[in-house]
């Protein structure tokens, strides 16, 4: 039996919870951040404890740490320290110094480190990744994540989410999935040039629109739009190829072809919202026979994708192209 500890029981905690307990011979064990919580997720049906020393006693190896953003590194720190491997919420932290903080404390303790890029384990991105060589020589790709950020969480205030706030929240940070496939589908920047906006619509002290333009692999032009304004909620990206282009849409979990040589080419995944995080996990758990080649996002990955965040604001506020510094 593999025991995981998952390290914050809110949302996204409660949906890890869930999943593991759907995966054969692995038994996940609720440590919550406020241990008055214990009792109420032991009667919904969870195994909890009060700490990860309490869970390591029982037998934890991994530990999935999905407590809010600016408390990433220092929960990461205490489970690695107990000799967990882990799996963190991205994105990994506020900002790339303090991520690899993180990332090096894993090294040094000879522990593996993940980040929770849920967008790399559709089933339609795999598709993509597929398909991608059929459109040629690819010159350009755009990439556009926009949402209306009040309709996130319909319970509960925006204002007062994690997102809202200035050091914690933003596009950049809520959205870096768009970053983190990009450079992991296309390459790393060595410079970004970025426009970070807050344009008073929604009253909080975040960003609430970024757009980022960098060189890929290739001389590939990358271009990425986020934002928290608009309505319907689209995650699109498209490759534009010599021989094509080829659409991903995250919404719809579709892939399309479109060539002038062959005739359309579609494929729409049933895959549900759950189903992507099981093989997430499944990948986490080296459940996967292909773990070798595995989509999950190493912690140093996690820790370029905020570089870039943090090299795109720079940009922003000098209004000029700013090299990205990989710690």
């Amino acid at each position: 039996m593999k025991l995981v500890a998952v390290l914050g029981t809110g949302s996204i905690g409660t949906r890890h919870l869930s999943v593991l307990k759907q995966i054969p011979g692995v038994q996940p064990v609720a440590v919550p951040a406020h241990p008055e919580k214990v009792r109420e997720l032991t009667m919904a049906g969870y195994t909890a404890v009060a700490s990860l020393e309490e869970a390591v006693k029982r037998g934890a190896s991994r530990c999935i740490v999905a407590t809010d953003t600016r408390r990433h590194v220092a929960d990461g720190m205490e489970a690695v320290r107990w000799g967990l491997d882990l799996l963190v919420e991205k994105p990994l932290s506020t900002d790339a110094p303090t991520a690899n903080r993180l990332y090096v404390e894993t090294l040094n303790r000879g522990r593996q480190l993940y980040v929770a890029c849920l967008m790399r384990f559709p089933q339609s991105m795999t598709k993509f990744r597929q398909w991608l060589p059929e459109i040629g020589l690819l010159h350009a790709v755009r990439i556009e994540c926009q949402s209306y950020l009040p309709d996130w969480r319909p319970a509960r205030p925006y204002r007062d989410s994690y997102s809202a706030r200035a050091k914690e929240g933003g596009v950049l940070r809520d959205l870096i999935h768009e970053i983190d496939y990009a450079g992991w589908l296309f390459g790393w920047p060595d410079a970004v040039q970025a426009r970070v906006v807050n344009l008073g619509r929604l009253g909080i002290a975040a960003d609430e629109a970024a757009d980022l333009w960098w060189e890929g692999r290739d001389g590939v032009q990358v271009s990425i739009r986020l934002d928290y304004l608009s309505k319907p909620t689209r995650r699109v990206m498209t490759a534009f190829g010599s021989g094509g282009t080829l659409e991903w849409d995250g919404v719809a979990n579709a892939v399309t072809l479109r060539s002038e040589r062959e005739p359309l080419k579609e494929a729409v995944c049933r895959q549900t919202k759950d189903e992507i995080l099981l093989d997430q996990a499944r990948a986490f758990l080296g459940e996967v026979p292909e773990a070798a080649s595995s989509p999950l996002a190493t912690g140093w990955e996690g820790v370029r994708a905020l570089a870039v965040c943090d090299a795109a604001r720079l940009a922003s506020a000098g209004q000029r192209e700013e090299r990205v510094v990989y710690p």
